[in-house]
């Protein structure tokens, strides 16, 4: 199981002597670049001492997916642009959170809003596919968002969008906010990634708990193959990083 880290692209160094295989960074945070500057990045990352396989936060909170107000061709040209960047620093996977986004407005019928979720979620798989991406679709708790908050409602979403790339994501800490039994990923099916903090006070676990195991477990019987990213806080990389890391693998070793 190869263990990484959430977090900027200013963090790498540290995060690769704390022992983690990899960065997960923001796709926006690619797609906020001017050209030189997305240059520049990626002349960079031929030296960094970490691979960055996957990315997270696909939409900026300023784009509307579900209410209409974000034009449908500016997602599309959105899509184009971020995702050959993310392709071009070497992602294979990006998550589709981005709560703000997708929130359902107020007024507007569920099944009107997952119809629309549908819509926007097959433009992202066509622009992932493109680009020989995967989009791994985020369930988030209802703190975030209205949309998509739970396991079993994920994996509705990525088999309504019925896209090749459209996958599936498990994320600990927005299971454990739920109330969601972990064996719910036997239930749906596996997922294609996956997330892991703390429920108290969403850090990088350094202790194992009952719930991480029988999270573990689910994903080794589901015969999951794919990475854990730690998305949680980490002061002190050294310590807490290191720490995470060794738990994270001896944890997935006795699952």
């Amino acid at each position: 199981m190869k263990i990484g880290f959430c977090g900027p692209l200013e963090r790498m160094k540290e995060a690769a002597e704390a022992g983690f295989d990899y960065l997960e960074p923001t796709v926006t945070s690619a797609a906020g670049l001017s050209e030189a500057e997305f240059e520049a990045c990626l002349e960079g990352m031929k030296k960094a001492p970490l691979p960055t396989p996957s990315f997270n936060v696909l939409f900026p909170g300023t784009m509307e997916l579900i209410s209409g107000n974000t034009p449908e061709k500016e997602i599309k040209a959105y899509l184009e642009s971020a995702l050959r960047r993310v392709r071009l620093l070497g992602g294979k996977t990006v998550v589709f959170g981005s709560g703000r986004s997708r929130l359902r407005p107020e007024g507007l019928p569920y099944d009107e809003a997952f119809r629309r979720l549908i819509r926007v979620t097959r433009l992202i798989g066509d622009a992932a596919q493109a680009n020989g991406l995967t989009i791994a679709v985020e369930p988030l708790n209802r703190g975030e968002t209205n949309m998509i908050n739970s396991v079993g409602e994920g994996a509705c979403l990525a088999a309504a969008a019925d896209h090749p790339a459209v996958k599936l994501l498990a994320d600990y800490y927005h299971i454990a906010t739920e109330g969601e039994p972990p064996e719910d990923l036997l239930r749906v099916g596996g997922i294609c990634h996956a997330h892991i903090a703390t429920r108290e006070g969403r850090r990088a676990p350094v202790q194992p708990e009952d719930g991480f195991r029988r999270m573990f477990s689910a994903m080794k019987k589901s015969g999951y193959q794919g990475l854990l990213s730690v998305e949680g806080r980490v002061d002190d990389m050294a310590a807490e990083g290191a720490a995470s890391v060794r738990m994270l693998k001896a944890l997935w070793e006795k699952a």
